[in-house]
């Protein structure tokens, strides 16, 4: 099997980038309860919440759970979330039916 250095070069740097822009956008949160998660990196945005990676692995934290600031930066709207959440639990239960 034989690799031309620049595909090899470019998978590298793709692999670099990746790592360091997931540290650079690493932050500090805490739940309304007082749950903290230390340099959490944001994955996903969904309706309801956001999924974050940590050093404990991966977690979704609900925006009912997070403060007021937090909800707004991310444009948390209760009506979408409630939505958006019973169409997963539909989902989940179709999906267990099968």
């Amino acid at each position: 099997m034989r690799f031309k250095m620049g595909q090899v070069n470019t998978k590298v740097l793709i692999v670099l980038i990746s790592s360091f822009a997931s540290a650079a956008f690493s932050e500090d949160f805490k739940t309304v309860n007082g749950k903290e998660y230390k340099d959490a990196a944001i994955i996903r945005v969904e309706p309801d919440g956001i999924v974050v990676k940590t050093k404990s692995g991966i977690t979704k934290v609900y925006f009912a759970e997070l403060p007021k600031e937090i909800q707004e930066r991310f444009h948390y709207d209760q009506q979408k979330a409630g939505a958006y959440s019973a169409e997963q639990a539909a989902s989940y239960t179709a999906y267990q039916r099968q």
